[in-house]
């Protein structure tokens, strides 16, 4: 009854169906990314960009006019969203001169024009993965003018920008000039107030802050107070709080600043009631990224090396260019002066003595064990961590932690859109929302390496075979 009424307050919405074309997924069981029990052998008709109904044949009546696509055997979603990524990234180290100085071999400041020059290389990554949505937490100044851009474009994910982010100690390395840089700075109360008079007049969505552990407790004392003048000057600017902090001091500074969102999850110790308190009385929303540091490991590993890392990349969606970079060890290996510390600070790393990954892993199982708002965020953009084709392996990360698959449908949908500030407008499949949807092959409800089975995407009505979207033929 429900669903019929949406379906009814739809059409008066969007105008007669017969009017427009109207597409009608018919067969296939319905996961609508709420959490309720699917939908077996459903209809799902789309008139425009919008949905105008989504339940039983019986509740859908399918126009005599419409285009019938049969789904039978297969599963509808809501489309992806990865709430952590950076645009102005490449996914390897050449957008990250502060991690590998490889400027020699790859001259940062041609990176950082080539990626503004051409963001659509990114968008059709995202799409080609199923990933209809995504949240930028920080990046040069250009990328807040993405959401506009990409906001009507059925071949672009839609994107949430917060631009710049705020350091006490902004990073040199990535400012090219006055238009090509990535951080502002934070160093004074002064700072605090022009940097984000900066990001709400370039039309930043968000206060993006980069919160670096103190040397000391006086420092750190200094450095929270810090923090908390960030929060409030953004709640005056009517911009959302958002922070990198993954020790647990850190992102219990973020909380008590008024951090909308923890945009990596905390990996140095076991989080304590205090956090978890926290967590739960301002209702942030916590954003694991489990495998960030472990493909950041990993790409200095082949560097070292002098070998391609292997390229988990199902649907081919990972552009030639990028791969070839990837590729291009060798040039890169002659930058390392010093193998013997180079392989003994590597060695460290993939011991891993802090056990970062079970660290992160267990404070995930916590957070969700108080019931608090998870998403799923990649870190696109980093060293070998893809746009787009780094979104299965998170999943299926957090499945391992063990959290359902079900839950992480969720929270990789409807929580991700909740995270953007975009949950009236897409995240799950209902009446009046838009067609942002993906057509997979198996069942995400039982095993999120489903995803990797993706065969159509629909984004704004526009239904894509997955095969089409690829990057490389």
């Amino acid at each position: 009854m429900v669903r019929s009424i949406q379906f009814v307050v739809a059409l008066l919405l969007t105008g007669s169906a017969v009017r427009a074309q109207t597409t009608a997924l018919v067969g296939g069981t319905v996961i609508d990314g709420t959490g309720r029990t699917g939908i077996p052998n459903a209809v799902v008709l789309v008139t425009r960009d919008r949905l105008v109904c989504v339940g039983t044949a019986a509740e859908c009546p399918i126009p005599a006019s419409a285009k019938r696509v049969a789904v039978t055997g297969r599963f509808i979603t809501p489309g992806l969203v990865d709430a952590h990524v950076h645009f102005s990234q490449t996914g390897w180290v050449d957008g990250r001169p502060d991690l590998l100085d490889a400027r020699a071999v790859f001259p940062y400041a041609e990176t950082a024009r080539a990626l503004r020059a051409n963001p659509a290389r990114w968008s059709g990554a995202y799409l080609c993965s199923g990933v209809t949505a995504v949240y930028d937490v920080g990046g040069a100044p250009w990328t807040t003018t993405l959401p506009v851009r990409a906001e009507h474009d059925s071949l672009a994910p839609h994107v949430r920008a917060a631009g710049p982010v705020l350091a006490r100690t902004p990073r040199a390395a990535l400012r090219v000039d006055d238009e090509l840089y990535s951080d502002l700075s934070m160093a004074t109360s002064a700072d605090v107030r022009a940097s984000v008079a900066t990001l709400k007049a370039m039309g930043a969505s968000a206060v993006s802050v980069r919160y670096v552990p103190p040397a000391t407790a006086r420092q750190g004392d200094s450095s929270e107070a810090r923090l908390a003048e960030v929060g409030v000057a953004a709640r005056a600017a009517g911009l959302e709080l958002i922070v990198h902090a993954s020790e647990l001091r850190g992102a219990k500074a973020a909380l008590r600043a008024g951090a909308a969102m923890l945009v990596h999850g905390v990996d140095d110790e076991p989080l304590d009631d205090e956090f978890l308190t926290l967590l739960q009385t301002t209702h942030a929303i916590y954003a694991p990224t489990l495998l960030a540091e472990r493909d950041s490991v990993r790409a200095f590993a082949s560097i070292i090396l002098g070998t391609r890392y292997p390229l988990d990349d199902p649907g081919r969606c990972v552009d030639s260019g990028t791969v070839a970079k990837v590729g291009a060890v060798a040039p890169l290996r002659l930058l390392v002066r010093d193998f013997t510390g180079a392989s003994e600070r590597l060695l460290r790393d993939l011991d891993d003595p802090q056990g970062r990954a079970a660290m992160m892993a267990d404070n995930l199982r916590r957070v969700r064990a108080t019931g608090a708002t998870i998403v799923v965020g990649t870190d696109a953009g980093s060293p070998l961590v893809f746009h787009g084709a780094s979104i299965y392996g998170e999943l299926e990360a957090m499945q391992a932690a063990g959290i359902s698959a079900a839950d992480i449908v969720v929270m990789a949908t409807r929580n991700g859109a909740q995270a953007m500030g975009r949950l009236v407008d897409f995240g799950t499949l209902e009446a009046g929302k838009l067609a942002d949807l993906l057509i997979l092959a198996e069942d995400p409800r039982r095993d999120v390496r489903a995803f990797r089975s993706l065969t159509h995407v629909m984004r704004g009505g526009r239904l894509n075979a997955q095969a089409t979207l690829a990057q490389r033929r």
